[in-house]
């Protein structure tokens, strides 16, 4: 997988990665609608995401599960 389907969100303007907040990849890499999975810093084996985000920006809505569950954290209709 290539840096751009992976992103690291760091405290402030930090580079450090003791900063880590949390980070995002695809959920996988042929995609029709936008899916990411989200990893806070201290799941750092990365074997089941925190959140998982799925989206579409035709119709611009989200929604935010937590983690493989079908819990609804968040969403924007």
């Amino acid at each position: 997988m290539s840096a751009y389907d992976r992103w690291q969100v760091l405290r402030g303007d930090s580079t450090e990665s003791r900063d880590l907040l949390f980070s995002a990849k695809r959920s996988s890499l042929i995609q029709l609608k936008t899916e990411l999975d989200v990893f806070l810093a201290n799941n750092t084996r990365e074997e089941v995401c925190d959140f998982k985000v799925k989206g579409s920006w035709f119709d611009r809505s989200c929604v935010v599960y937590a983690g493989e569950s079908s819990t609804i954290v968040a969403q924007k209709m």
